[in-house]
């Protein structure tokens, strides 16, 4: 390499290096991070009669994995990123006595309150070849309550029903 491209070289990486640390916006620092897991139970839709060709109900029962990250942003009120999975749960038909399988992950940003009602929607569909086409909608409802000084989530309370 000759002086003249190596002297162009260094000016080239010494400029872009100095527009990627101007262009970083602000940054976000976590306060606390939590993890729990709940046991819920409960049931999506309402029984059918025999005679009836309507959805039946379904018993779904297992864990709930409440995930937590306290994080804050100099321009904006503290907050809080809350993720919900459901995938753990176990789902039965109560006529059929047919499994059900379910797609409940979400993730959510609230604000850090001392107590927050979260309500996440998820789809819960037979478990067979094409049975996402006969998907419902189930919604599971959490009450959760945080440390406001830390961010740490310290209860989570849960319940499983129909999508209103």
């Amino acid at each position: 390499m000759t002086k003249p491209t190596s002297a162009r070289l260094q000016v080239v990486l010494s400029t872009l290096l100095g527009c990627l640390l101007l262009a970083a916006g602000p940054a976000f620092a976590q306060t606390a991070t939590s993890i729990l897991t709940t046991t819920i139970s409960g049931t999506v839709g309402t029984l059918a009669p025999p005679i009836s060709n309507g959805p039946e109900a379904i018993s779904c029962s297992g864990p709930v994995k409440i995930a937590t990250a306290a994080v804050s942003d100099p321009t904006l009120p503290p907050g809080v990123v809350v993720t919900v999975d459901v995938r753990g749960l176990s789902c039965v038909g109560q006529t059929s006595g047919a499994t059900y399988v379910n797609s409940g992950f979400a993730n959510l940003t609230r604000p850090l309150l001392a107590t927050d009602l979260v309500q996440t929607t998820f789809a819960v569909y037979p478990d067979t070849a094409g049975g996402y086409m006969d998907a419902r909608t189930a919604m599971v409802t959490l009450n959760l309550t945080y440390d406001t000084i830390t961010g740490a989530l310290t209860t989570a309370l849960a319940s499983i029903g129909n999508f209103q």
